[in-house]
């Protein structure tokens, strides 16, 4: 794995990758699998999902996941920092995050490489909106929506709580989260540990739960998901018709911001659409606890959609 920050609509975006560099040469790569996260959009927490399902593919397709713009901030160190929110609105929306995605498959990925692209919670929605650019869409062999919050999200139980609990206190969280910042690093260390040891999730995500909850980083996020309260509201049936042979849905039954009965309703207006519905009661944030087996199911997918794997699913 090998993971640094790029230029991307000239602010430094976290990319992590299993099999080749994005500014390596792909000659001779026919395809490759990229994957949008959802939000907070960390790649550092895609790296269980990102090994295993290269590994599902027996390292025969690259597989690359990238950040959302602000996001993620890069080293210390380094010379290029990201803007921070505030008189810089317009570049961390929904609208900025959907044309740094193309502007990074138009950067990185050939225009003869095809490509398998995985859309993950608001990143699903992100991956419709990319259907409309004419020379992205030209190269997808295939879309991979999981946990698809593509419709109603407002409306959903985690919408409700979060327009009329979380952003409420907003304030008395963010005062926290200063707080906690200003803490010695072993004792934030500790304290995530303790969260982590209670709610199941494992210890190398702790790195990246650090980073999260950075002041810069969680103003840009809860931001974001203000915009997608706001934006993603009706099914956007068009682009669906219109791309329903490179659409494949995969819907959870445990999942607060999309109900199963957003999932029938999507059968019931489109019948011949491909959607499954989980039977493993994988949460919608699978990258904490259900990585492994979310990148089997994915890594099934692709082969079944892919030219140049010879593997057999199971």
């Amino acid at each position: 794995m090998k993971e640094a920050f790029v230029n991307i609509c000239n602010i430094p975006t976290h990319i992590i990758t299993c099999g080749g560099w994005v500014e390596e040469t792909l000659d001779d790569v026919k395809e490759v699998a990229i994957c949008i996260t959802g939000n907070p959009g960390l790649p550092g927490f895609y790296t269980e999902f990102c090994n295993a399902l290269h590994e599902r593919l027996e390292k025969k397709m690259p597989v690359w996941v990238v950040g959302h713009l602000g996001h993620d901030n890069p080293p210390e160190t380094s010379l290029r920092e990201v803007p921070q929110l505030k008189g810089n609105e317009e570049l961390f929306d929904l609208d900025s995050q959907v044309r740094h995605k193309i502007e990074f498959i138009e950067k990185y990925v050939p225009e003869h490489t095809k490509i398998h692209l995985i859309g993950h919670s608001i990143g699903a929605w992100m991956v419709l909106q990319i259907l409309r650019n004419e020379s992205v869409h030209k190269r997808i062999k295939k879309c991979y929506l999981l946990f698809p919050t593509i419709e109603r999200m407002i409306e959903s139980p985690n919408g409700w709580v979060f327009t009329k609990i979380a952003l409420p206190l907003y304030s008395v969280f963010g005062f926290i989260i200063s707080l906690l910042n200003r803490l010695p690093e072993i004792l934030k260390v500790f304290l995530v540990q303790i969260y982590f040891w209670f709610a199941a999730i494992p210890n190398y995500l702790i790195g990246t739960a650090l980073k999260y909850a950075k002041p810069s980083v969680v103003e840009k996020v809860v931001f974001l998901a203000e915009d997608e309260m706001a934006r993603v509201r009706a099914l956007q049936r068009d682009i669906i018709q219109e791309n329903m042979h490179l659409l494949k849905f995969y819907y959870g039954t445990t999942d607060g911001w999309v109900p199963i009965k957003y999932f029938t309703q999507l059968k019931e207006q489109f019948p011949d659409i491909d959607a499954d519905l989980d039977v493993k009661k994988i949460d919608h944030s699978f990258v904490l606890r259900y990585s492994k087996p979310m990148a089997c199911i994915v890594g099934d997918f692709i082969i079944d959609n892919s030219e140049i794997l010879g593997i057999t699913t199971s």
